[in-house]
């Protein structure tokens, strides 16, 4: 008797080390948007990505199409390394919302770019202003444009649930930046 693979087992053979690894490599930049909107720090959000790379290599066994994309299993473990950094601060009384002066990006062209730098910098300080569960939702959606279904295997939240964050979210933020 011939036995047939599970489609999992099909999608993980075309999905060779080597494609992979290039697969893994190529959701850095989502990956690093993610922990640096978790973290606070470049640098933290940059260890987190190489752990979170390093996790996905030599774990893709794991990564299970039936359940999400490629993209949705590697943030979800992205956020677990954040997770794990955020708790080892607090366990050394290391606030999180603690921002390294360095993370603030360069300006390339001071006389046109100003205004648009002051509200990218007015964002970013309502956002530094909500607590970590509405900066994360409005990051996964709003910036990396993560469907509510993704976002709701990262968070293991339900669909719903997704959507209700994301609307007080939203609302909160609304709220601070017009009192």
């Amino acid at each position: 008797m011939v036995t047939m693979p599970t489609t999992a087992a099909v999608i993980r053979e075309e999905l060779e080390p080597p494609r992979m690894i290039d697969d893994v490599i190529a959701l850095g930049s989502p990956g690093h948007a993610l922990a640096m909107q978790l973290l606070g720090n470049r640098d933290d959000a940059a260890d987190a990505v190489q752990d979170a790379m390093e996790g996905a290599l030599t774990k893709g066994d794991s990564f299970d199409p039936q359940r999400g994309s490629l993209k949705t299993w590697f943030l979800r473990i992205v956020r677990n390394r954040c997770i794990d950094e955020l708790r080892r601060r607090s366990r050394s009384s290391r606030r999180a919302s603690d921002i390294d002066p360095t993370d603030v990006a360069a300006v390339d062209d001071p006389a046109t770019d100003s205004e648009l730098n002051q509200a990218k910098k007015t964002l970013q300080h309502h956002l530094d202003t909500l607590d970590a569960e509405q900066r994360e939702i409005l990051i996964l959606r709003d910036y990396l444009g993560l469907a509510y279904a993704d976002i709701a295997v990262i968070l293991t939240v339900p669909r719903g649930t997704v959507m209700s964050r994301l609307h007080r979210a939203r609302q909160r933020l609304s709220e601070k930046m017009n009192p």
